[in-house]
């Protein structure tokens, strides 16, 4: 079996999945103004590639989706997630505090691009979300649908992504090295932590 459709990293997909849930749940049932719902896609992408990772993000909300319908359209944002976070981890920038900025940056534009078109055009600016106040605020403010919109999504991805990215940095770097290198990118991350010892 080809690396990258090796038993584990295939595992490491409803895994992947169950953190998103969490998340997901969470931030649906606090109204939370963050949705932490792409932690599992991020974190598939980078241990085992951006194809994996986008069907984390298919699965998530599909899953996610039965119980709240309105994370049915998102899920191509979840699938755009998974792929540029998996194409960031080859570049290895989930190696360095750098790196993971310019992953956040890269993560959070394809959100933006994405998900503003399906929160205007499918649901009027409102998911029920906890962003959805935010969005509700700005509009009686007097800014455009699209222009509260973006605002929202401005203020509330950027968070959102950048301690999404940063969990999966931490979770990896607790990962023992004989278990990163039975993922396809697990090398990646040993080459660039010497002081993990391989008799983990």
């Amino acid at each position: 079996m080809k690396k990258n459709l090796s038993i584990i990293a295939i595992l490491l997909v409803p895994i992947g999945v169950a953190i998103n849930f969490v998340g997901g749940q969470i931030a649906g049932l606090l109204k939370l103004p963050v949705f932490i719902d792409v932690i599992g896609t991020i974190l598939v992408s980078a241990l085992a590639g951006p194809w994996l990772g986008a069907i984390t993000g298919l699965i998530t909300n599909l899953i996610l989706g039965i119980t709240a319908p309105t994370f049915m359209p998102y899920a191509i944002v979840s699938i755009a997630i998974g792929i540029v976070a998996g194409f960031c981890a080859k570049r290895k920038t989930f190696t360095s505090f750098k790196g993971l900025a310019i992953a956040s940056v890269a993560i959070w534009a394809i959100t933006q691009i994405t998900a503003i078109p399906i929160t205007v055009y499918v649901f009027g600016g409102v998911t029920g979300s906890g962003t959805s106040v935010i969005t509700a605020f700005l509009a009686a403010a007097g800014q455009s649908l699209w222009q509260a919109v973006f605002t929202t999504s401005l203020i509330t991805e950027t968070i959102d992504k950048v301690i999404s990215v940063i969990v999966v940095y931490y979770i990896i770097k607790a990962v023992p090295t004989r278990t990163l290198l039975q993922f396809p990118l697990g090398n990646i991350y040993v080459k660039e932590d010497t002081n993990k010892s391989s008799d983990w």
